[in-house]
């Protein structure tokens, strides 16, 4: 049996009463159910007599014939909804006891009964669109004002540029002509400096002769033992250190090896000693003071008894104190007796007393000079350096490194002018630095896709963040998305600005951050920014819907649109 739908409102709308249409069929559809003639299906398979349309029984494979009933799963319903908005649900939701159109025409058989709300929702709904066209108008009138701005900052960000790019040519021009009068000026202050350094380098280098010539001479009278002005084979086999294969003795070739001899010679003079021998021993000569093994305060015991015209002093004198009377031939350990003149003075001495230093000692028994002839013909000998008095060339009483003289008034004028000039050109290097700096940070600002109307600029250099139950996100626009936990923690960078990805129609939709930190064992951090219109900028919402993939749900006016014009009041719903 058919079944038809008639509305009370079609005796007042003569248009309707001629569009009889079966249940569940929509008015823009009811021209392809005419009664009078057989039912085409409307995918076109096949036709069946109209009275087959609703019988509940699935004709056509499109479900078209059952429109009204749950014959046919891939049927249609059509839910009027008169007030609200018109909908069509699947067939098979027809009759079974859930009430799916708001006017409750789905349960016809009247198995349940459906309130009609359809008014109520349609009133909520025209609310709804109504907040919708005000948030729209809102965010759009500050839409408009970022248009402007954006467009004011790109203009300012373009004079800007031209101005820094001519100021660049000038500074470049600038910088070459300061730094030619460096290297102008440089030249004399370094061939200034480069004579006193080597002037005061000399005076170093003598005073380090002197003292190897010094060194040298002590060493040559340490090894004449016998006084006679030679060092020959018998003195150098007495030191173990010239024992070069370690045997245990210094044989006559090693003596003279070490000597710069042949055969036929057995001793060396001073001056050979000093040219030949010296340069080869210097580095592991020792004299006996370096050789002795006794403490420096060991008390020095006799050998023998005394003999006349030599005094055995019992006393505790240091190392190197009967170093300097040995080397001067006063006193040999073999014996352990200083020499003594006799003199006025003889009751000073006597065996129990100490000596009297400054009776015996002069300042200058402690300076570095060459050796003097005494009454025998024989050089006195040289005090030798010790180990700091060595260390201490070049250095002051201090044991600072000595420093060289202040450099001469001419000298120091050219490094003035120097000084100077070094300065321009720093300061002008570093002005030009920071025009190229800053030209870049201009390039980086208008490369950037800020909308077709320079909209999104107003995002640029600002950030905004989120908080959910465990962590904190933050949106820095056109630069980073981050995260970090509530309780603590370092920050993790969930992408860096990459581009726009919204669909081909509307690019500005969506951002897209992308190559941020790696995550374990997975790809790098990404962030989709959804972009929706807003009163103002923030982020709504966060999730990821993907391992290490993030979406951000954000609001802006820059996504506003243009509300349309108001709708007339005499609209009117689907009946």
């Amino acid at each position: 049996m058919l079944v038809f739908v008639f509305t009370a409102l079609s005796l007042l709308s003569p248009c309707l009463a001629t569009i009889p249409r079966p249940r569940g069929v929509a008015i823009s559809m009811a021209s392809f159910y005419k009664p009078d003639v057989p039912f085409q299906c409307l995918d076109g398979s096949k036709q069946v007599p109209f009275e087959y349309v609703n019988d509940d029984y699935c004709d056509c494979p499109d479900g078209s014939d059952e429109p009204g009933t749950s014959a046919c799963t891939n049927g249609k319903f059509h839910c009027t909804n008169a007030g609200y908005r018109p909908i069509n649900i699947l067939s098979s939701r027809v009759n079974d006891g859930i009430c799916d159109c708001c006017d409750g025409s789905d349960e016809w058989e009247g198995n349940i009964e459906c309130v009609n709300n359809c008014k109520e929702l349609g009133r909520k709904m025209r609310e709804d669109r109504e907040k919708q066209m005000q948030l729209q108008d809102s965010g759009y009138k500050v839409k408009l004002q970022y248009m402007e701005e954006g467009k004011k900052r790109r203009a300012e960000k373009r004079a800007e540029m031209e101005t820094l790019e001519q100021s660049k040519v000038e500074l470049e021009a600038l910088k070459n002509e300061v730094e030619a009068r460096k290297i102008e000026v440089e030249g004399p202050e370094k061939e200034a400096k480069e004579k006193h350094e080597q002037a005061w380098k000399e005076v170093q280098e003598a005073k380090k002769a002197e003292l190897d010539k010094i060194k040298a001479e002590t060493a040559f009278y340490e090894m004449d033992e016998n006084k006679d002005n030679r060092v020959d084979l018998v003195e150098i086999k007495a030191h173990a250190q010239f024992d070069v294969d370690n045997n245990g003795e210094v044989c006559d070739s090693e003596a003279r090896e070490h000597l710069e001899i042949g055969e036929e010679a057995d001793h060396v003079d001073l001056e050979h000693f000093m040219e030949k021998v010296w340069p080869n021993i210097r580095d592991f000569y020792k004299s006996p003071a370096e050789q002795e093994d006794k403490g420096d305060n060991q008390e020095i015991e006799p050998k023998l008894p005394p003999r006349p015209g030599r005094r055995y002093v019992k006393n505790k004198l240091p190392m190197i104190e009967r170093k300097k009377l040995q080397m001067r031939g006063k006193y040999t350990e073999d014996d352990g007796y200083i020499d003594h003149e006799e003199d006025d003075d003889e009751d000073e001495f006597d065996d129990d007393d100490d000596i009297d230093d400054d009776d015996d000692e002069k300042p200058e028994d402690n300076m570095l000079e060459p050796p003097k002839a005494t009454s025998s013909g024989v050089p006195d000998l040289v005090v030798p350096p010790t180990g700091e008095e060595e260390n201490r060339v070049g250095e002051n009483k201090t044991g600072e490194e000595e420093a060289m003289p202040e450099y001469d008034d001419e000298t120091k004028q050219l490094i003035a002018v120097a000084d100077a000039a070094r300065k321009q050109f720093t300061d002008a290097d570093n002005a030009l630095r920071d025009a190229e700096n800053a030209i870049r940070d201009l390039q980086n600002y208008l490369n950037l896709d800020y909308g077709p109307n320079e909209e999104f600029s107003a995002l640029k250099g600002n950030c905004y963040e989120y908080t959910d139950r465990e962590y904190t996100y933050k949106l820095c626009g056109f630069e980073k998305a981050t995260q970090r936990p509530k309780a603590g923690g370092s920050e993790t960078t969930l992408g860096n600005w990459g581009k726009w990805e919204g669909t081909p129609e509307d690019k500005y939709a969506a951002q897209k951050y992308e190559n941020g930190q790696s995550c374990w064992n997975g790809p790098n951090r990404s962030v989709k920014v959804n972009m929706k219109c807003g009163l103002e900028n923030k982020v709504t919402g966060t999730s990821e819907p993907s391992r290490c993939e993030y979406a951000f749900d954000f609001e802006t006016p820059a996504r506003c649109t243009e509300p349309p014009a108001r709708a007339s009041d005499d609209t009117h719903d689907e009946l």
